[in-house]
């Protein structure tokens, strides 16, 4: 688990993180959308998974699992 106790990722941007050069509203200017897709890619090429639970104003939360 990877947690921090920033802004929070909003509702609405929560179920599109994942897909390639997708922006959030409280996205960088420097972000390009690719770090989340290529993390799942990657992940889910080695049977594992990512998920991510966030709350605006207490923080995100992901998970990675692996399976044997």
């Amino acid at each position: 688990m990877i947690k921090d106790e920033g802004p929070g990722i909003e509702k609405e941007d929560l179920r599109h993180i994942f897909e390639r050069f997708y922006k959030g509203k409280q996205a960088s200017e420097n972000s390009i959308g690719i770090g989340l897709a290529l993390a799942k890619t990657i992940i889910e090429k080695q049977n594992g998974y990512i998920s991510c639970h966030s709350k605006r104003g207490e923080g995100t939360v992901f998970e990675i699992k692996y399976m044997k």
